[in-house]
């Protein structure tokens, strides 16, 4: 058989090499202590010449020992496709190469080269030896900063960008960005190798256990599929208790592979900004769902029932609402109505006036009645007394027009843009493949930046004062309390008094009735209207007809102009709120959180704990050029010595090794999650994302695939709800022994079981 050599090299067409690498030629007759330096004496071999190896053949002893081993070029052999050439062509790696070495174990057990074929059938190419499979290297450094890039949700392809980056280019990277990408799957895969549903309950355990204020709550269906989740971490709980009077609930979220809609308890902290109050993964969105999660959540906030809710226009939400917290305030999302304007009104010939004429009413009104008015005009004037849609918001229009809803308050809160404010958040870490598992970690990883952000807020309002922008002691007296954000809208009614002018118009004892004429930009136009502000001159009671204090908790650009002309020098207490203070020590502040357990094999830590102390060390000598030698020069003997101890010491290091378990889960809680199952794919209320024509034979085999599932849901008939306190509900037909067979419950804290 004929051979050829070619090489792939530089301009003149042939790699150079140096002496030093041309002692790296394997020779009949050659040495080795282990089967290892063989291996790695050839992989360098090969890495030099150009080309790719792999074990050919291996062979045992009668005592069961290896003593015969052949290593040779990856594209030994050859191989018959069994697809028709004429159907399609693959591409192959094999070309029949000859290149390979014999070796054997000798009696004296050192291994000894007995054979070396050096020809190639193919062409090497030295400069792109880093790209063959068995020249492939992932160090630990890479592995490390590839484990942190995903835990922040960072994307793969920056990652590896960043990797190639402190290489120095890609001829110093000997990995694709596809072997970063494998390496992140098949670390997912460990973590999830139970299951969506076992992994995620371990890590509630993890979390509880660093925190025992963790709180958590998972619903299972007969067959033992998880069906809903909540939880809410010790931070969360707390800030409940500062925060919680207002809250916006919303499932609009699709997050993770089984689509289940992310559900987000979400208030408003002393910035404005979101804080997240808990949060769930349901797996329909009916009333018996969504008074489970409300039961979940009230019991994890002690029994608290915010005083107002936002949510969209569901009657599930509704109905599960008024059975769970019959006391709270229900208020629909106003953006979500005006929203389906053009879907409900655009079949009208005079949809432009319609909807202008509906805007004007719903937000250009001072009065119930003056809505009320409005509203009945434009419906009789264009004659959509018929209209359903327009009929059912009429009856309900005390959870939705904001004059029937001013009078109470609500944080600011018109629309559900909180909780959309949180999704886009979320944008950054979640995706519609995203496991349960995954899903949990990301979700501490968001929480961990917005806790992150309320501080930056909180030593910004610390350190730095906004300036006054009048010589009013009222403005002076928000300064000092109001944190900065807030503080900024207290400016803005500030400077929009100018537009105010108000006139006195009756006198009765100490209360003084003014009329405040007030010029309104509305587009492109200006409109002047009148709002009535109330004064008692005794104790400085205030109350303005616009009720932006009693909805935002902030005084309006009326009630200041009435103040100015009274002389008002401070505001009673009662008009400067605590909610908004920043001189005010809130318990959640003070909370560590039980974000990122982190899950490292002893391997990687001990790596991480050794890079943390050489950046130290190197920080310091990086500043002197002779300690910089010094440290190269001590570090290489070291390196050198630590090779001897290892080459020596191979049976403690593989021990060590040994200890690694990924899941980092307890025998114990392997065992309490044995037969929890992940969630079936849920199927979303509204059109489907895809309808499309199914053919005979696929109606056939979808119906026997829910005849074979109904039947097994006929043998269990058990429903198993999991708390984080410790009580185990057991109810059907399966008997109590039955279930700790199944599923063996044991928490961190006391443990209690009751039988239904």
């Amino acid at each position: 058989m004929d051979t050829c050599v070619g090489f792939d090299g530089e301009a003149s067409g042939v790699d150079s090499y140096n002496g030093e690498q041309e002692s790296w030629e394997p020779a009949t007759g050659m040495s080795f202590s282990s089967i290892d330096e063989v291996k790695s004496f050839y992989g360098k071999y090969a890495s030099i010449k150009g080309f790719g190896w792999k074990i050919r053949t291996s062979r045992k002893g009668e005592d069961g020992k290896l003593n015969y081993l052949m290593l040779s070029c990856s594209r030994e052999g050859r191989r018959v496709s069994e697809i028709p050439r004429t159907l399609k062509t693959l591409p192959t790696k094999v070309k029949n190469c000859p290149s390979k070495i014999t070796i054997k174990l000798a009696k004296d057990e050192l291994w000894y080269i007995k054979k070396f074929e050096p020809n190639h059938s193919h062409t090497i190419s030295p400069t792109k030896s880093r790209l063959f499979k068995a020249n492939k290297n992932i160090s630990m450094h890479v592995k490390r900063t590839i484990h942190i890039n995903d835990d922040a949700g960072v994307r793969i392809n920056k990652t590896f960008q960043t990797l190639v980056r402190d290489a120095g280019g890609y001829e110093n990277v000997a990995f694709f960005e596809r072997d970063v990408r494998n390496f992140v799957n098949k670390e997912r895969r460990v973590i999830g190798k139970d299951g969506d549903a076992k992994a995620l309950i371990s890590y509630f355990c993890q979390m509880r256990e660093q925190n025992t204020n963790f709180f958590y709550n998972i619903d299972l269906d007969d067959d033992f599929h998880v069906r809903n989740v909540f939880w809410a971490d010790a931070r969360s709980r707390t800030a409940y208790e500062s925060f919680g009077d207002v809250v916006t609930f919303d499932t609009t979220y699709l997050t993770n592979k089984y689509d289940m809609p992310f559900a987000a308890f979400v208030g408003v902290n002393h910035h404005g900004q979101s804080t997240l109050l808990g949060c769930g993964l349901l797996s329909a969105e009916d009333t018996e769902s969504f008074v489970w999660l409300f039961q979940s959540w009230l019991r994890c906030m002690l029994g608290k029932a915010p005083a107002g809710i936002v949510t969209d226009q569901c009657k599930a939400m509704q109905n599960a609402i008024e059975l769970v917290f019959p006391t709270t305030r229900h208020r629909w999302c106003l953006w979500h109505i005006m929203k389906k304007i053009p879907e409900k009104l655009s079949r009208y010939g005079e949809y432009k006036n319609i909807t202008f004429a509906m805007k004007e009413a719903v937000y250009d009104t001072i009065t119930p009645t003056e809505f009320e008015e409005k509203w009945c005009s434009f419906v009789n004037k264009f004659k959509l007394e018929h209209n359903d849609w327009l009929s059912g918001l009429y009856k309900e229009c005390h959870r939705w027009v904001p004059i029937m809803l001013k009078k109470y308050f609500w944080a600011g809160m018109s629309t559900t843009q909180r909780s959309e404010s949180i999704h886009a958040f979320f944008d950054g870490y979640i995706k519609s493949t995203t496991t349960l598992r995954q899903f949990v970690k990301q979700y501490d990883n968001a929480l961990r930046s917005r806790a992150e952000k309320e501080f930056e807020a909180d030593f910004q309002s610390m350190d730095t004062i906004i300036p006054c922008g009048s010589n009013s002691l009222i403005e002076k007296q928000f300064q000092v309390e109001y944190t900065h954000a807030k503080f900024k809208e207290v400016q803005v009614e500030f400077r929009a008094k100018m537009n105010c002018v108000p006139s006195l118009k009756t006198e009765e004892g100490n209360l003084a009735t003014y009329h405040v004429l007030e010029e309104m930009l509305v587009g492109d136009r200006t409109k002047d209207r009148i709002v009535k502000v109330v004064f008692d001159r005794g104790n400085h009671d205030v109350s303005c007809e616009c009720s932006l204090f009693e909805f935002r908790g902030i005084l309006c650009r009326h009630v200041l102009c009435v103040c100015t002309q009274e002389r008002v020098k401070n505001m009673p207490l009662k008009y400067v709120l605590v909610r908004w203070s920043k001189n005010v020590k809130r318990k959640h502040s003070y909370i560590k959180c039980s974000y990122s357990v982190t899950e490292l094999k002893p391997q990687m830590d001990r790596f991480d704990n050794l890079c943390k102390h050489f950046y130290e060390v190197a920080e310091v000598a990086a500043d002197f050029e002779d300690a910089t030698k010094a440290l190269h020069q001590r570090l290489h003997e070291f390196k050198s010595n630590l090779l001897c101890m290892v080459a020596t010491s191979n049976n403690v290091n593989k021990s060590s090794n040994n200890d690694s378990n990924p899941n980092n889960i307890t025998r114990r809680n392997e065992n309490m999650i044995t037969e929890i199952r992940s969630p079936l794919r849920v199927t979303r209320k509204g059109r489907p994302p895809l309808n499309r024509k199914i053919s005979a034979v696929e109606k056939v085999v979808q119906k026997c695939k829910k005849r074979r599932t109904n039947k097994r849901g006929d043998k269990l008939t058990t429903k198993v709800d999991v708390v984080t306190d410790g009580v185990v509900n057991v109810g059907g037909n399966a008997s109590f022994t039955d279930l700790l067979t199944t599923s063996e419950i044991d928490f961190t804290g006391s443990s209690e079981f009751s039988t239904n």
